[in-house]
């Protein structure tokens, strides 16, 4: 059983919570880490060692306010996992959450998805 990892947000970091049992994959808020190998490795190991058996399907969210560049590297990381997840038949989904005027955030996720080529759904909030 992978344990559940649950990161609390900070003014430069996302809140994160990685739980497979309650099938709650979420990062949200601000993502601008002093270190973003420091801070999104344990994340992308979680999001790895989920691969190895995943849920039935999978739902990841993303409900970013600000991501930067090199924490957008990271995030790419991620969804590449899930893409490998969504490659052996299983539904994988990425639920990326916006603002309403926040074009950039939007487009990002639809760059995303473009790169990876699997389900994005996206929602304002």
């Amino acid at each position: 059983m992978i344990e559940p990892l649950v990161i609390q947000a900070t003014h430069d970091c996302p809140d994160v919570i990685l739980n497979k049992e309650m099938n709650c994959l979420e990062i949200s808020g601000k993502a601008l880490p002093e270190n973003p190998k420091e801070f999104f490795n344990p994340i992308v190991d979680w999001i790895k060692e989920y691969a190895k058996e995943p849920n039935d399907e999978t739902i990841i969210s993303f409900k970013m306010e600000y991501i930067n560049s090199a924490s957008q590297k990271k995030i790419h990381d991620i969804i590449l996992i899930c893409k490998e997840i969504h490659e052996r038949n299983n539904p994988v989904y990425i639920d990326w959450y916006y603002h309403p005027d926040d074009d950039g955030m939007k487009e990002e996720g639809e760059t995303l998805s473009d790169l990876v080529k699997i389900p994005f759904r996206f929602f304002i909030y």
